[in-house]
């Protein structure tokens, strides 16, 4: 398979990878999806693998490599977590292992006991809390609209009344988290794979980071779109104030990645 010279550049970091390796590994295919990224399934002496090849302008989609380095080398060896083999965010590279399993769909939950399942797996995920580099909302926040106001293409409008809504709240809000836990802050369908022993594995942590319980929640609300899960998942002790303005800031940066994508 011919290759761009960032894919070989990362493919030569083999040698460096925490695999027992005497030869180079042999890429399978490139594997379909993923917005921001390259991702190439890899047979690493008898081990399948992904090597996902960054994008360079990962951050103007909010992505902080160095964060998510932390975090993946915090939670390596969890049962939610596939296991990492090398991460190089200066060389723009992560190889984890190839998880088998079922990934689930936009309807997994109509299934009750998925419904249980998903939650257990965010409170195994909020279980972890040390280690873990905080997630900024605030800067978050700013930094996409910043990155709205410089994009060439318009941005709608709705994107400029939800931030005035929430723009002089965010750094009282950002202060006011005073146990942050481990949030992945992107539980969609596409990123959860169900193994056949039933154990669920989350992919993809460039979002994580330790932060806010009921903005993990929202934001998993707003994928599924499940009334049951819902009424679950956002079962919190907030009052209304907090609850809408959580929910506006989900709101905000969940329409700015989609404009900036």
């Amino acid at each position: 398979m011919p290759l761009s010279d960032t894919a070989r550049r990362a493919f030569d970091t083999w040698p460096q990878w925490h695999l027992a390796l005497d030869r180079p590994p042999v890429i399978i295919r490139r594997l379909a999806g993923g917005l921001t990224n390259q991702h190439y399934l890899l047979n690493a002496g008898g081990i399948r693998v992904v090597m996902r090849i960054n994008n360079t302008d990962a951050a103007r989609l909010g992505i902080d490599r160095q964060r998510e380095q932390k975090i993946l080398e915090q939670i390596n060896g969890q049962s939610f977590a596939p296991t990492v083999f090398y991460c190089e965010p200066r060389q723009g590279v992560l190889v984890t292992e190839y998880v088998e399993g079922t990934q689930w769909q936009p309807d997994s939950l109509d299934n009750p006991i998925k419904i249980d399942h998903l939650l257990e797996l965010i409170t195994q995920i909020h279980g972890v809390s040390t280690g873990i580099p905080l997630f900024d909302y605030s800067a978050h926040v700013r930094n996409y609209w910043q990155r709205l106001r410089e994009s060439e293409k318009p941005f709608p409008m709705s994107a400029q009344r939800l931030y005035r809504g929430i723009e002089s709240h965010l750094s009282a809000f950002q202060a006011a988290i005073k146990k942050p836990v481990l949030c992945h802050h992107d539980l969609i369908p596409a990123n959860i794979i169900e193994k056949v022993s039933g154990q669920l594995i989350v992919l993809d942590w460039e979002y994580a980071g330790a932060g806010l319980p009921l903005i993990e929640a929202i934001g998993a609300s707003r994928y599924w779109q499940n009334i049951a899960f819902s009424e679950r998942i956002l079962e919190h002790d907030e009052d209304n104030e907090a609850l809408e303005l959580a929910g506006k800031i989900v709101d905000f940066y969940e329409l700015a990645w989609k404009h900036l994508r």
